[in-house]
């Protein structure tokens, strides 16, 4: 977990989670106190109090951090561009530009088409009354075949767009979906077209899920005759 990302923290979840291991901290820091002194019974109690306030302020601290590695959406936003230029029969250079980030990364791409993988978790009931909006995540970015038996065959290519996280969230929502009744949706999308020299696409995000269209009249000529 980085301190950037600590930063990016809502002011008032921030304020939560400092006020419970304050807390925690202080009942831990008493409880040693009441040990010294003799007071065994007492000592416990405000120690295992404390600690588990403690552990409840990281966990929490936890949750947050993962959850605020997804951008808000609040409507269909353009998040990225990718310029394509061929090296070689079904190579491709790519670079992606975020534009919220002002960040390039380039990945090599083999195949006839680029895929690009999200996750996106919406929320309703009280939780949107909390003010959390539907949220995003740029997963990978991948190569395609279009014919299948080579899509079987051949080189496939595929890079993360987003870091690792210690604790899957996602995972865990999944998995306990029946018992969160505050998400609405929790899914995946994806979005691909065509890989051609020198094409241009803009991706965007929407409240269903990715969107790419091409970026100038190049571009456009090119997906059509695909």
């Amino acid at each position: 977990m980085s301190l950037e990302t600590v930063l990016k923290l809502d002011n008032l979840l921030l304020s939560c989670v400092i006020f419970l291991l304050a807390t925690g901290l202080i009942l831990v820091s008493l409880g040693f106190r009441r040990l010294f002194n003799g007071k065994i019974l007492l000592a416990g109690i405000q120690g295992l109090s404390g600690t588990s306030i403690v552990l409840l302020g990281l966990l929490l601290l936890s949750i947050a951090s993962n959850l605020y590695s997804y951008q808000r959406l609040t409507f269909e936003q353009p998040i990225a561009e990718l310029r394509f230029t061929q090296n070689s029969i079904q190579q491709f250079h790519v670079n992606i530009t975020y534009l919220e980030q002002a960040k390039t990364d380039h990945y090599m791409i083999s195949g006839d088409e680029w895929q690009v993988d999200a996750r996106i978790i919406k929320w309703q009931g009280w939780a949107t009354l909390l003010g959390l909006n539907a949220q995003y995540r740029l997963e990978r970015i991948s190569g395609r075949y279009s014919d299948i038996d080579q899509e079987r065959s051949s080189q496939r290519t595929v890079y993360t767009l987003s870091p690792k996280e210690k604790i899957d969230y996602w995972k865990l929502i999944n998995k306990y979906k029946n018992w969160l009744p505050w998400v609405d949706a929790y899914y995946g999308s994806a979005t691909y077209l065509p890989m051609k020299d020198n094409t241009a696409y803009l991706l965007s995000v929407t409240q269903t899920g990715l969107i790419a269209r091409p970026l100038d009249d190049i571009t456009t000529f090119k997906v059509e005759a695909w």
